[in-house]
């Protein structure tokens, strides 16, 4: 669909031109005399940008655009005027336009603003619909728990939410859920139209987490040919989450504790510091107290980011949860994957309950998406669809193969013993039913 622009100027000839011009270009255009008729023309077309003129004989173009920016906060607008006043252009970008032209302006410049223009709103609006979908789906409602401890956990995490300046510190075994949690608290704080950033201090380079953090100037070391700005400044006004904290040097833990207590920092070669307004979330898979005693983490950065502290339980530690958390991330699983929605099998349910769940709700999603891929037909998922689930937890994790094996000798009796219709009803292929039957067989005979 052809871009939409909004002309709103008193002077006929311009509208003419511009619409002659800019037309040729694949744009719809739309004039306005006044900024009575533009307005109006705004709120009914919403018009992808808008090309404003300060002088109008209704109302000055200033008043205009804050009429303009109050019903829309994302109104992309151009401001044009005769007056080589520079306090107007000022005076413009401050009320929000994007770009200011003093006439007689140049037509090629008026258009490669105009793509810059489009190139920038169509940014803002892609970013604008990732928050939103991600605001729907890391939720403090997908965190709920028929657990007594859990849900006071995520009780306790609604409260630090709303305190938008509170360090947080996240503990709990890999694969719990950390950084839904911390994505969770970003979205349902004040911070939540700021960026959620992230990065794990256990996966970058020592050497260069430094710079990844809060960036670096021109020169500072052998490849820095220009400056670059650091996470903490591209987390500016949201959250910076920072996983695996314990997995930080000493020097590195030093400069984060310098940042939660003054709220500043310096890049990496240079000499200005500078302010940063971010809410800091720590995450560690390992009990970070005991790191502290074991002199392999700062105590007083330990008690900075422990302010609002949350412990995140591992799965095996909250069974009531586990099968309506299979459920909501079967349907996370089967959105992504544009497949419907397939029940759990009681076989598959009483599985997954006597598993361990070493991987925590991580190893459950991964489980599911697989079986997702793997199943087939309207039916339910079944044991068949499911991995071995073995790891730390072996003897439970033996629990899934064996209720696999009670699963198909049971379909190929119910058959009378025909591997084909066995098949055919597990929706599995004969040779992965003859392979599985020839594996039991084997398991007997040792």
């Amino acid at each position: 669909m052809a871009k939409h622009l909004l002309v709103i100027d008193d002077d006929p000839a311009v509208r003419r031109s511009l619409a002659a011009a800019l037309e040729g270009d694949g744009l719809r255009v739309t004039p306005a005399a006044t900024a009575e008729e533009g307005l109006a023309l705004y709120g009914r077309d919403m018009p992808d940008i808008v090309v404003l003129d300060l002088f109008l004989p209704d109302r000055h173009g200033l008043e205009v655009l804050k009429s303009l920016r109050a019903g829309d906060p994302e109104a992309a607008v151009i401001v044009v005027t005769a007056s080589d006043d520079v306090r107007d252009g000022v005076e413009a970008m401050k009320l929000g336009a994007l770009e200011y032209l003093v006439k007689p302006y140049d037509l090629d410049a008026l258009r490669v603003l105009i793509g810059r223009t489009v190139s920038r709103r169509r940014e803002v609006q892609e970013l604008g619909a990732h928050r939103r979908q991600e605001s729907r789906r890391y939720t403090f409602d997908a965190l709920a728990s028929e657990n007594p401890a859990c849900a006071a956990m995520v009780a306790t995490a609604r409260k630090l939410a709303a305190s938008p300046t509170v360090t947080l510190l996240l503990e709990g075994e890999t694969g719990v859920g950390k950084e839904f949690m911390a994505r969770a608290i970003h979205h349902a704080s004040p911070r939540a139209a700021g960026p959620f950033t992230a990065i794990s201090c256990a996966v970058i380079p020592e050497n260069l987490l430094e710079s990844e953090l809060f960036g670096h100037e021109a020169g500072a070391f052998t490849d820095a040919r220009s400056r670059k700005r650091g996470l903490f400044e591209l987390a500016e006004s949201g959250t910076l989450f920072l996983d695996e904290v314990a997995e930080m040097s000493p020097a590195t833990q030093a400069k984060l504790l310098r940042v939660i207590e003054t709220r500043s920092f310096r890049r990496v070669g240079g000499t200005e510091d500078l302010t940063v307004d971010t809410r800091i979330v720590a995450a560690t898979n390992v009990v970070l107290e005991r790191a502290v005693e074991a002199k392999q983490f700062r105590e007083d950065l330990y008690y900075r980011l422990k302010v609002g502290h949350l412990v995140i339980p591992p799965l095996r530690d909250r069974p009531e949860d586990l099968i309506s958390l299979a459920g909501r991330l079967l349907g996370d699983v089967c959105r992504e994957l544009r497949r419907p929605v397939p029940a759990l099998s009681s076989a598959v349910q009483e599985a997954f309950r006597r598993y361990h769940w070493p991987g925590n709700v991580r190893e459950l999603r991964n489980v599911l998406e697989r079986a997702i891929i793997l199943h087939e037909g309207a039916g339910p998922i079944e044991p068949v669809h499911l991995p071995p689930l073995a790891g730390p937890a072996a003897a439970a994790g033996s629990a899934l193969i064996d209720v696999e094996r009670e699963h198909i000798l049971r379909v190929l009796e119910a058959c009378g013993g025909n591997q084909t219709k066995a098949a055919k009803a597990l929706g599995i292929s004969r040779n992965t039913l003859w392979e599985k039957l020839k594996h039991y067989r084997a398991g007997e005979s040792r």
